[in-house]
């Protein structure tokens, strides 16, 4: 079994068994699995949306892809839906969204600074309007998670962590 390490703003999806690692704090991850094909995908978003978004005709992949959870999961959904997936055949999972601030008041003034709260808005609107069946989640509140995607199976390791930001992004670029 190949063992990944998945980077914020990197995606994987895996045709053959592997075990997929990544830290999140604000970031997001969705994973996408199939039963029956035994593969899943996994991704590392680190922002909302980004404005390549809104092509009706198509999938415009930008540069910035894995960066932007909206991004990453219409590639994710598309990529399924290439090798006929139905759409409720297919186990979604969401982990992240951790607020990394000591400062709570400060999120009211600062976007930036609510970051984990519209990456689980956005990952959660696309899942909804996909009408996609959300099996497990565990987001939000004051901690980093580490997870373990294993992508034959389905089946996550999740452990949190009480870290600050600055610790995190230790983490996150090691």
């Amino acid at each position: 079994m190949d063992l990944i390490r998945l980077d914020p703003g990197e995606l994987f999806i895996g045709t053959s068994p592997a075990e997929v690692h990544t830290v999140l704090g604000s970031c997001v991850s969705v994973t996408m699995y199939h039963a029956r094909l035994r593969q899943g995908a996994i991704c590392h978003g680190r922002k909302p949306t980004h404005a390549c978004m809104g092509a009706r005709s198509g999938l415009k992949i930008c540069r910035e892809l894995g960066d932007h959870v909206l991004c990453s999961l219409e590639f994710m959904l598309a990529w399924f839906d290439q090798k006929g997936v139905a759409r409720q055949e297919l186990e979604v999972k969401l982990f992240g969204g951790g607020m990394m601030f000591s400062n709570p008041s400060a999120l009211s003034d600062n976007p930036l600074l609510n970051m984990g709260k519209r990456n689980i808005d956005t990952a959660m609107e696309f899942i909804r309007s996909r009408r996609l069946h959300l099996t497990a989640s565990d987001v939000g509140g004051p901690w980093a998670r580490q997870i373990v995607f294993l992508t034959d199976s389905g089946e996550i390791r999740l452990k949190r962590m009480r870290k600050s930001a600055q610790e995190l992004d230790r983490l996150e670029n090691m």
